[in-house]
């Protein structure tokens, strides 16, 4: 009997934690409002016309814009501090209130208070700060604040503010418009002689030379050369065209493989890339193995789980379909399609009217924008819900916000109704949402 009552109670808490684990943001025309997955009211109130998800699962932003407040994921308010915008940094959240910048833990107290011009964590505790305008002409002296508030002068200037640190590196940049790095404690590790450099992601950055651009590592060293003329994060990979051909580094900037050609074209599609030679595009994995073969026109997009979204014609056409990573066809024509959450898919629908263009000699159609409707599909192209709203977008891994002219619609991932609010009155809830 006990080993039941005890079961019993865990299963209780397992079902208290799975309800209070992903807690949603409603925020649409005059309903804002933080519900748990199956509708029910979290935070809500006059003084709430904003929310937002600090940190996933966990932290959240409810209040007037700029004028928030942090809240835990069951609703409930974090320390006493108002902040106009804040960001989760991993060790400490990092606040503005005002033009001035502070730092604040996990439960709401107060690390650091709002008496900087930028800042940013060190990953370890404490930060790096400007405490000097950074969008006047003169570069800003760097400062190490320890976590008992201590600041101390780092010898580094820069030109550009302070940006988070990847890598335990931040570029700076001097006055000459040259380019670096410091460390996390702003000590200079990469020396200002880069024309441009960008985030230190996943060990490696891209950096502009005096004969174009590479990547580098958090030491300076150079990973790929500093020849490429064109050079793209992608995800999982990085593409880099020369003037004679195009090389796929891995996104640590190790070599994948590359192609020769002269005058190639090349865009990013999620972890493929699209290669334009001439008249034909062929679509590359990561590998190198060739997916797909279209004609140059033709425009690749990142879908869910793998998937291509292709278009082949003009803007309103039915030329927007879905590719399986195989290449294949996963679904009909539609007159677009956008991503949502895993395996679902919003498709557009509008009207249009045929005119003759003397200038063009031929027929055109144009697009009556506000005729515009949105439906639902899972990645097959099977219609989940006809297209009869205006907006939809996801609201986590499952659950998504559907808003017609009459309802703003908490759904599940096949479009059912969980909770509504009425559009005119958003104080009248017609579903378990209220309060």
């Amino acid at each position: 009997m006990l080993k039941r009552m005890c079961a019993c109670l865990i299963g209780l808490l397992l079902l208290g934690a799975a309800r209070a684990e992903a807690p949603l943001c409603v925020v649409e025309g005059k309903v804002a409002c933080m519900v748990d997955r199956d509708g029910d009211t979290l935070l809500r109130g006059p003084d709430i016309e904003d929310a937002f998800i600090v940190r996933e699962d966990a932290l959240y932003a409810a209040g007037r814009k700029g004028e928030y407040r942090l809240y835990n994921a069951s609703g409930e308010p974090l320390g006493e501090t108002a902040f106009a915008m804040i960001e989760d940094q991993g060790d400490c959240l990092i606040f503005r209130s005002g033009s001035r910048y502070g730092a604040m833990a996990a439960d709401g107290s107060v690390l650091l208070p709002a008496t900087w011009t930028q800042l940013t964590s060190d990953g370890a505790g404490g930060w790096l700060a400007l405490d000097t305008d950074p969008l006047d002409e003169s570069p800003d002296a760097i400062l190490h604040i320890d976590a008992n508030g201590e600041a101390t002068p780092t010898g580094a200037r820069t030109s550009i503010g302070l940006s988070r640190l990847q890598s335990g590196r931040m570029p700076i940049a001097v006055p000459n418009g040259r380019y670096g790095a410091v460390n996390a404690r702003g000590t200079v590790v990469i020396s200002a002689e880069w024309r441009a450099m960008g985030a230190f992601l996943d060990g490696c950055a891209k950096a502009t030379g005096p004969d174009g651009m590479g990547l580098i590592d958090p030491d300076g060293a150079v990973l790929a050369p500093t020849i490429y003329r064109w050079l793209e994060r992608g995800e999982g990979i990085i593409a880099a065209l020369r003037d004679d051909g195009l090389d796929v580094y891995a996104s640590d900037g190790t070599a994948l493989f590359g192609l020769e050609g002269e005058n190639l074209e090349a865009t990013l599609a999620g972890r493929y890339i699209a290669v334009t030679s001439g008249a034909i595009t062929r679509l590359y994995d990561g590998a190198g193995a060739v997916i797909a073969e279209s004609d140059a026109g033709v425009s690749y997009a990142p879908g869910t789980r793998g998937q291509l979204i292709v278009s082949d014609g003009a803007w309103g056409e039915r030329c927007a379909w879905l590719m399986n990573s195989d290449g294949s066809a996963a679904s009909g024509r539609f007159q677009r399609i956008l991503p949502l959450c895993e395996g679902r898919y919003a498709f557009l629908e509008m009207e249009g009217a045929e005119y003759y263009s003397a200038e063009l000699d031929r027929v055109q159609t144009s697009w009556n924008y506000d005729t515009i409707r949105y439906g639902l599909m899972d990645g097959a192209g099977n219609i989940l819900a006809p297209a009869e709203y205006r907006k939809i977008r996801a609201l986590g891994a499952d659950r998504l916000l559907m808003v017609t002219n009459e309802e703003i619609r908490l759904t599940d991932a096949d479009g059912e109704i969980i909770a509504s609010w009425l559009t005119a009155e958003a104080e009248a809830p017609t579903g378990e949402a209220a309060s």
